[in-house]
């Protein structure tokens, strides 16, 4: 069973609250788009193709951090070191990563219906296997399996975005997708405290299984082919560029501009990989001494924060036309926030409520990272970059998860049971706001870029 989390009677109304502000984004963005012959099959159908990737993603981050609920369960019931179980867990983006290098080519190649349709069925499979594992092999192969299906939801689902959506809407659309995310989060967080009690943590996978089979297969029936224009714009890409399967990742290999982008995104999210996705609820919970409950209430204000900003930051970026300044200033904020939350002493734990929304917040500017990499490179070449720079995202996020359990066994007494003190959890924590600095610093190297279409 899980543990006694208590978490669902705050975070399912602020689940319920986060979509309706995804809901609101939506309506006010259908309202506001221009009425000109922007979108290649109607403003409707343009909605309804990305739906259904969009909740793909939903799924996907839902299924991602399951695991940190039942974290500690999971660890005494297998008996492992948090450096193992990390490193198990983190398989999970060990074959993300890798994989968004093949997405790329897929998408560029293939269009979006079929891998995104393949992908959440091998989701799916992932969430079985972790449901019968017997041994924490079996669960690390779960979590790989997992995180390759998951691998193509949030490029697929932006690169569905920009076959059918105008150049002047993927930053909003790349937020609002990522907002559903984080909604994702926080409802299986929900999710898993409401069955405590009543279904053990392999009742809920298998659900998480059979969710993923049904939304493959809705991908399949709505999602489209790719359309005869794309292809013509495609082609006419490659004949300038060149022409093989592999041309598009070859151009952004070649754009040091997109690799200094890549590194920046990875640092951005590791506050989230790290803090929020695995570490975050057990650091609050024992260290800070708030308790369980208030605990996971307090780690789910950074996805909280992070579902507000990134519409917003989406939505201005797209305005101004600002890629790298919203970076910035979203990076400097997570800084301020991530800090703030290393210094809170156990005896006034509370102002990590605000600081952890503060880190959200700053974060959510990660996905103005996705249309800038676009921009930075030809129009055949766009799956390839955001694919790019999600590769550098996750595996970033899979090495820290594995670094943070490493550095709190060298610090702890009792690495077996688990046992880890305030100190311990704040030096392993290092990591994130010095990979922020190293962000800033980054980001300072890049120029604002101008759209590339051709």
């Amino acid at each position: 069973m899980f543990g006694s989390f208590g978490m669902a009677p705050m975070v399912s109304p602020v689940s319920m609250w986060l979509l309706r502000w995804v809901g609101w984004t939506v309506t006010i963005a259908a309202m506001a788009e221009p009425r000109h012959g922007a979108y290649p099959a109607g403003r409707r159908r343009a909605w309804l193709y990305w739906s259904l990737p969009a909740i793909f993603f939903l799924y996907e981050f839902m299924l991602r951090v399951s695991p940190s609920v039942a974290e500690q369960t999971i660890q005494t019931e297998f008996a492992v070191t948090a450096g193992t179980f990390g490193f198990a867990m983190g398989l999970y983006y060990y074959s993300y990563a890798p994989m968004q290098l093949l997405v790329g080519v897929l998408l560029d190649a293939f269009g979006s219906r079929r891998p995104l349709a393949v992908a959440c069925l091998v989701a799916g499979a992932g969430a079985a296997l972790f449901a019968m594992a017997g041994s924490i092999e079996m669960l690390g192969g779960g979590r790989f399996l997992a995180g390759l299906g998951s691998s193509v939801a949030y490029v697929g689902t932006i690169y569905v975005a920009s076959v059918w959506f105008p150049a002047t809407r993927i930053a909003l659309l790349a937020g609002v997708t990522a907002a559903l995310g984080m909604t994702g989060a926080i409802a299986g967080e929900t999710l898993l405290v409401w069955v405590d009690g009543s279904f053990g943590w392999r009742e809920v996978m298998w659900g998480f299984a059979i969710l993923g089979g049904l939304i493959g297969i809705g991908i399949w029936l709505v999602v489209p082919r790719r359309p005869a224009w794309l292809e013509i714009r495609v082609s006419a890409s490659r004949e300038a560029h060149g022409s093989s399967v592999f041309c598009g990742l070859w151009c952004v290999l070649r754009n040091k501009h997109t690799w200094i982008l890549s590194v920046v995104a990875g640092f951005m999210y590791l506050p989230i990989g790290v803090f929020a996705a695995m570490w975050g609820d057990r650091y609050l919970a024992e260290s800070l001494e708030m308790g369980a409950a208030p605990a996971a209430n307090a780690d789910a204000m950074m996805f909280v924060g992070f579902g507000i900003a990134a519409p917003l930051l989406g939505w201005f970026s797209d305005r101004t036309g600002r890629r790298r300044s919203v970076l910035l200033i979203g990076t400097i904020i997570g800084l301020i926030g991530t800090i703030g939350v290393l210094l809170v002493p156990p005896s006034m734990a509370w102002p990590c409520f605000p600081l952890l929304f503060v880190v959200g917040f700053g974060i959510g500017g990660i996905v103005i990272a996705f249309p800038f990499a676009m921009d930075l490179n030809p129009y055949h070449a766009r799956g390839a970059a955001i694919t790019f720079l999600n590769f550098f995202q996750m595996l970033l996020a899979g090495v820290g998860q594995w670094v943070v359990g490493l550095l709190l066994d060298m610090g702890s007494n009792d690495a077996i049971a688990g046992q880890y003190s305030q100190e311990d959890f704040q030096r392993a924590f290092l990591i994130l706001p010095a990979g922020l600095v190293v962000a800033i610093v980054l980001l300072l190297l890049l120029r604002e870029p101008s759209r590339v279409d051709d």
